[in-house]
């Protein structure tokens, strides 16, 4: 089993009402194949749960640095006290970032029935894509990071990708889209931290994932969120870095095709 985030425990509430309102992506949103990128050093930054806190806080961050953003969010939190609206989750995809999905409810998949777990997988993809359009929902992160054989053979009927917790770099030789490596983000990590896994990066010439969560103050009362002022440092590293900045659905792309184009500038992110 790949290592557990640590949540405190919080109950996320399924939405009772149907999602009926479809949204028609710009063009700077992910509604096409995504540009290819070449596959070596590159970093792409992550957001787990959808907190509110993420459009308040981390969305101006992101886009004063021009960096992309993979959300990965929980339908059924969408809407509810402290966890973004429609609305705000549309404003990460109509810049151009990529909105994958995290479950329903935040369960433990190692601990479901099988009826649960296809629950889960199933109707967060289907309700994400009806919000987003068809392009959402491509990827899958395991809550805490849990997982086994049960729940990844179920994961690769839905998903193109799963990104759990498990620390690495993920480099093209032997690259698993079933187990995405990442380095994990909390309270404690300084910019040289995150430095020095940028400089890892380039010189093992492997694509590095960035995992956060909140930004700001804590909901949560856990260590997985970053102060704003933090959040901002670290970007700035991550810009400067020159280092290809992608979405997972480019990088794990990039894994993949060993013969795709050089990343394309993310320039359009900065206007």
């Amino acid at each position: 089993m790949g290592a557990a985030l640590l949540h405190s425990g919080r109950a996320l509430k399924w939405l009772a009402a149907s999602f009926s309102v479809t949204l028609v992506l710009c063009a700077a949103s992910l509604g096409g194949a995504p540009a290819a990128h070449a596959a070596g050093a590159t970093v792409s930054v992550t957001f787990d749960d959808g907190w509110a806190s993420q459009y308040d806080n981390a969305l101006p961050v992101l886009e004063k640095y021009g960096v992309p953003a993979t959300m990965y969010v929980l339908p059924g939190s969408i809407n509810t006290p402290d966890y973004m609206s429609q609305a705000q989750i549309q404003a990460f995809a109509g810049r151009g970032d990529e909105i994958a999905s995290h479950t329903v409810t935040h369960p433990d998949l190692t601990n479901l029935s099988a009826a649960q777990l296809e629950n889960e997988l199933a109707q967060s993809k289907a309700t994400l894509q009806q919000m987003f359009g068809p392009s959402a929902a491509v990827d899958f992160a395991s809550p805490y990071g849990a997982y086994n054989p049960t729940t990844t053979a179920a994961v690769h009927k839905h998903y193109a990708t799963q990104r759990n917790t498990d620390d690495g770099f993920n480099a093209q030789p032997g690259f698993n889209p079933y187990n995405i490596l990442v380095q994990n983000v909390d309270s404690s990590t300084s910019t040289a931290t995150v430095q020095r896994w940028i400089n890892t990066a380039k010189a093992s010439n492997t694509w590095l994932v960035l995992v956060y969560h909140e930004v700001g103050a804590s909901v949560g009362q856990d260590i997985y969120h970053t102060g704003t002022a933090v959040l901002d440092s670290h970007m700035a590293a991550v810009k400067n870095s020159g280092l290809p900045m992608v979405t997972v659905r480019q990088g794990a792309s990039a894994q993949t095709s060993p013969n795709a184009a050089p990343p394309a500038s993310t320039a359009a992110l900065q206007q």
